[in-house]
């Protein structure tokens, strides 16, 4: 017995520690893509991040041969880059690597 009290303790620590240490903080916004480009724009802005990440599962099904296009509102976890210039051309002031995606809604195909 313990031997099963100190295991359950070291788990619970090691739950407790994993979980205060996840990297990055959470954004919300709309999410867009198509075939060559993607952008984060976080809600209440007009601002266009480049994203770096995998955002699949916020994707519709491609039709045709330009693959998927549309949009989604996401919540991420992320960490935000330094001011700067990225992705297409440097058109994107900030680059929100995303570790997680954490819910999907509202996904709309666009065009293509």
């Amino acid at each position: 017995m313990k031997y099963v009290l100190a295991f359950l303790t070291i788990v619970v620590a090691l739950c407790v520690s994993g979980c205060a240490t996840a990297p990055g903080r959470v954004y919300s916004g709309t999410y867009f893509y198509n075939f060559e480009s993607s952008s984060f724009t976080p809600d209440g802005t007009e601002e266009h991040w480049c994203l770096n990440g995998n955002m699949e599962q916020a994707e519709l099904p491609g039709k045709g041969a330009s693959g998927p296009w549309g949009t989604a509102h996401v919540v991420v976890r992320g960490q935000l880059s330094p001011p700067g210039h990225y992705c297409n051309l440097g058109a994107s002031k900030y680059m929100l690597k995303v570790y997680k995606l954490i819910k999907v809604s509202d996904r709309q195909a666009t065009g293509g």
